[in-house]
């Protein structure tokens, strides 16, 4: 078994009508809330259990399914964000959220 300190994957969150939707795009992992945060932390919660999940069932395959990544499109919308971001002063002009995942001390099994 080894430990990583800390793994990181990004993601963003939009509102699409009355939901918010959070994207995982290093793991293809999606949740929606009905606040920002709620789509956010569901999000994260299906991130600890798909890295457990894995750990579990394939220890030896761990590059074939972290990371897992989302489909283009949104790849290149998270993209687009961060590019408004770094070229504006205030991300409060953009309606989304950008966030990552961030976990302390995981054990990933495996070589």
């Amino acid at each position: 078994m080894r430990t990583l300190d800390k793994i990181v994957f990004r993601g963003y969150a939009k509102k699409e009508e009355d939901i918010w939707v959070a994207i995982c795009i290093d793991l293809n992992i999606a949740a929606q809330g009905n606040g920002v945060k709620e789509a956010m932390d569901t999000c994260s919660e299906m991130i600890s259990e798909y890295i457990e999940f894995v750990c579990k069932q394939y220890p030896d395959q761990l590059g074939k399914y972290i990371p897992r990544p989302a489909p283009k499109e949104f790849i290149e919308e998270y993209n687009q964000m961060m590019k408004l971001i770094i070229g504006k002063e205030e991300s409060k002009k953009i309606p989304s959220k950008l966030w990552s995942y961030e976990s302390e001390n995981l054990a990933l099994c495996g070589a």
